[in-house]
Parts: structure tokens; C-alpha cells; sequence
């Protein structure tokens, strides 16, 4: 191991050194991009995107060029488990919507096993079961446009936050010659809808708010030949607080700040997309940054993910506009350096700016926004050196004093 100089920091910032040294010595060692740890009970989480996708990559569970539903939710409680902080951070479902073959220790599973799986996720959070059959919808088009309409509804701002039930536990495969150490596995289960009285840990929960049986407001399903989609049925989804619902936009569609921020920890602890999980968030960032108006070259230049969470928030990035001088008054007084007629400091011999001068107002033109002045100094007007007549500054070259 090659030994080289270390350079001296403290040299700049020594006080700092040890202040910033107090202020973390006690802290936990940060260790970047985290899954849930294992042993979470009666977890509380908001649920925030529900959606099914093509699989691109050839790995993880399910096959390339296969389905796969996903469902996520960010932790609202505990807001740590074991010392460890887990607030913020995202429970997640994956299942296939196909047939995944045996791999290691995975069984093979069929696609209609885990379509029960799917389908049961939704109805333990208040959906009812689709009605269609065999003779009446032989396509599963119905089926299939049904569940969606039902993640819709799920997950419709306009509703008011959804919270669910969920726990973590821990497994760790037998070792084996390839894996002597094998590493524990976190599997995340959710349980359903949470109770008023596990959702009002969090603080943000209305007591007085009802859960009720009706329909669920959405849009109208499509009309296809086999006739009309039945609209999903809520069966008890919590009333929406007024102090927690947020009303969606009606130029874009809303945004979760939560979800973005457990997104940007997980994208931002894997930028490059390596695993699995980083690459569906940094895949979830973009498409909603593209929904709130920005451009795919937009994203792709992002410094980093951070960055794009902002604009899927509704904050592009637009060229910084100057901001509008402040109007000074007369007698107020000032810094302000010579200046030629394009507003660039005058320089002496040696090609130095002359240095600024404490000046005070004595007109001001609010048509033109200018002002003339004199000197701090001596309380003579500043002239110009040829016709005498005094100079006009613009408000944007005069600079506060120290003082």
C-alpha cells in the first residue's frame, strides 16, 4: 500500500474543524442508500404510486420483456426502528404478471398464482373483487382495465392520503459453498388498511374522519365490446382530513412530495441504476418530472437526481431572472464604483478597477431608475471629468455599504 502527504484542511478551517467534529462524533455512520431493516411491526406507511411496467433489465425476479406490478408507500412510522432512522424511506410490493421460472432458492410461480397475489394486494386496501368471468369478459381485457381503474382511485390526490398496514422480516439463506456468508434478506409484507388509532401515531390524522362503504370517485371506465367496465368499489378507504389533503393542480398532476423524497434517497445512493431498486427510481423521478412539464433533454442534464426531484415538483430550471433594484431614497447612502457608458468599472493605468466610494443619493428618477450623487467623502456631486454634469447611476450599480 503505497503511503502519500496528506494536505492539511485545518490550516482554512481549523475552529470548524472541531466544531463540525462535535456536531457529528456522536452520529450514526451514514450509510447511504438503505433498505427497510427487518423486525418492523404495526408500520405505517402513506401509500404513493401504483402502477404496472415492462421489465428491461435481465435481472431480479421477474423475466425481460415481462409484466410487473408495483406498489409503493413511504414510511410515516416508526420513525426509527432499532436506532435506526426508517421515516421517509419506501415499503414496496413487486409482483410478476407472468410466469417466473425457478432460479436458486425462487420456485417457479405461474402467472394466474401471482395474479391472485396482485389482485389481493388491491382488495386488502379496500377494493372490491372484479366481477367479471370467464363468459363475460373472455379477453381479461375488462379484468385488466378494472385493476387500473382501481390503482387509480387508490392513488387520486383528490381523495386524500391513504395509509397501510405494514411489517418487515428478516431471513437469511442456508450458506452454502458458492455464499459461506450469506447475507440476510429483508421481505416487507403490508397488511391492509391501517386504523384510525395506528394512522393517528403519525400526527396527521383526523379522529373524527369516517370510513364509509361507497363507490370511488373516478374517471368513467372505457366501453369496450363485451360492455362496460364496472367502476371498482371502495369498501372502507379513511375520509380525507382536511388538514392532511392536498388538492391536485389543474395544469399538472400531483406530486407526492414524500414519494420524491424517498425516491431521491434511493437514486441518489445509487446514481448509475446498478441495482434493481435505484434503477426504478431514478426511472420513477423522470417519468414525474416529464408529467409536470419537463423535457427529456431537461432531465438528462440534471447535475444529479436531486436535481430532477425538483423539477418533479414543478420547479424547472429555468435561467435565473435578475432581481428588480430596490428603489433608493434621497440621502441614502451607498458603494459605487466609476462606470463607462455599457456599465463596466472603470480601470486605471495598470488595468485595476478603481475601488468603490461611499456615495449619497441626492435625485432620484423612478421613470428611468437612476439616480445622481455625491461624494461620502467631501459631499461634492460626482461629475462626469469632461462636461461637468453629474453622473447617472443606475439602481443596479449601487452596492450597499459595510455598515
Amino acid at each position: 500500500m503505497q503511503t502519500q502527504q496528506n494536505a492539511s484542511f485545518t490550516k482554512r478551517y481549523g475552529a470548524q474543524v472541531a466544531q463540525a467534529n462535535a456536531e457529528y462524533k456522536d452520529k450514526p455512520v451514514d450509510l447511504g442508500m438503505r433498505r427497510l431493516p427487518a423486525g418492523i411491526k404495526d408500520g405505517v406507511a402513506k401509500l404513493s404510486a401504483m402502477y404496472t411496467k415492462e421489465q428491461t433489465e435481465d435481472n431480479g425476479m421477474v423475466p425481460k420483456g415481462e409484466v410487473f406490478f408495483r406498489a409503493s408507500a413511504v414510511v410515516m412510522w416508526p420513525e426509527a426502528h432499532n436506532g435506526e432512522k426508517v421515516a421517509r424511506l419506501t415499503t414496496s410490493r413487486v409482483i410478476p404478471l407472468c410466469n417466473v421460472p425457478a432460479k436458486g432458492h425462487r420456485k417457479a410461480t405461474t402467472f394466474i398464482a401471482n395474479y391472485g397475489d396482485f389482485q389481493n394486494l388491491i382488495r386488502l386496501l379496500g377494493i372490491a373483487p372484479c366481477p367479471e368471468t370467464t363468459q363475460t369478459d373472455p379477453t381479461g381485457q375488462k379484468a385488466e382495465a378494472y385493476w387500473f381503474a382501481a390503482m387509480r382511485t387508490l392513488t387520486d390526490p383528490a381523495r386524500g392520503p391513504i395509509y397501510i398496514l405494514f411489517s418487515t422480516r428478516g431471513w437469511t439463506p442456508p450458506a452454502t459453498q458458492a455464499q459461506p456468508k450469506p447475507a440476510e434478506m429483508v421481505f416487507e409484507e403490508w397488511h391492509g388498511l391501517a386504523s384510525k388509532e395506528q394512522v393517528a401515531k403519525i400526527g396527521t390524522f383526523d379522529p373524527a374522519a369516517a370510513v364509509t362503504v361507497q363507490p370511488g370517485p373516478m374517471t368513467p371506465p372505457p366501453v369496450t365490446a363485451n360492455g362496460p367496465i364496472p367502476t371498482p368499489t371502495i369498501l372502507s378507504i379513511p375520509a380525507p382530513s382536511p388538514a392532511t389533503t392536498t388538492s391536485a393542480p389543474t395544469t399538472t398532476p400531483y406530486v407526492d412530495p414524500d414519494e420524491v423524497a424517498a425516491l431521491v434517497e434511493v437514486a441518489m445512493g445509487d446514481p448509475n441504476g446498478e441495482t434493481p431498486e435505484g434503477a426504478e427510481a431514478s426511472a420513477r423521478l423522470e417519468e414525474l418530472a416529464w408529467q409536470a412539464g419537463a423535457t427529456k433533454e431537461q432531465t438528462a442534464a440534471a447535475k444529479d437526481w436531486g436535481e430532477v426531484a425538483e423539477m418533479a415538483l414543478g420547479v424547472l430550471f429555468a435561467p435565473p431572472q435578475p432581481a428588480e433594484p430596490t428603489a433608493p431614497t434621497v440621502g441614502s447612502r451607498w458603494m459605487f464604483a466609476k462606470r463607462n457608458k455599457d456599465g463596466a468599472n472603470l480601470k486605471n493605468a495598470k488595468g485595476d478597477e478603481f475601488p468603490a466610494q461611499e456615495v449619497e443619493v441626492v435625485t432620484v428618477d423612478t421613470a428611468t431608475k437612476t439616480v445622481t450623487v455625491k461624494s461620502g467623502k467631501d459631499g461634492k456631486d460626482i461629475v462626469d471629468i469632461r462636461t461637468k454634469a453629474p453622473v447617472v447611476v443606475k439602481w443596479e450599480w449601487l452596492e450597499p455599504t459595510a455598515f
